[in-house]
């Protein structure tokens, strides 16, 4: 499948604006921003589909260790535990575990 590339000359282009031009960057993190929240705003959340299985991260585990006082449901605290066993023990746990608690990482850095 083809992916558009942009060329090495649009590539400087672009680096160059996003260093010097303070509302080029300003708009182009504002248009990154409300992208990701219409994706996340329209998600139905159907992991069976999309899901999958995969091993959480360092950083999954050591926020859901250092800050488990964040998970406030029941659904919460189990993906943390889910969270912390998978990556402890190297096993596969469920992605909607995983999107639970990237969810809390995203809100806790706001």
């Amino acid at each position: 499948m083809y992916k558009w590339k942009p060329s090495k000359a649009k590539r400087k282009e672009f680096a160059q604006k996003m260093a010097t031009d303070q509302t080029f960057l300003n708009a182009y993190n504002e248009r990154k921003k409300s992208k990701a929240d219409k994706r996340r705003l329209t998600s139905s959340f159907d992991y069976n589909t999309a899901g999958g299985e995969y091993i959480p991260t360092k950083l999954q585990h050591d926020f859901c260790f250092e800050h488990i006082d964040l998970f406030m449901t029941k659904e919460q605290i189990q993906a943390a535990n889910d969270v912390l066993y998978g990556y402890s023990c190297k096993e596969k746990i469920t992605h909607d575990s995983i999107h639970i608690v990237n969810e809390i990482i995203r809100n806790f850095h706001l």
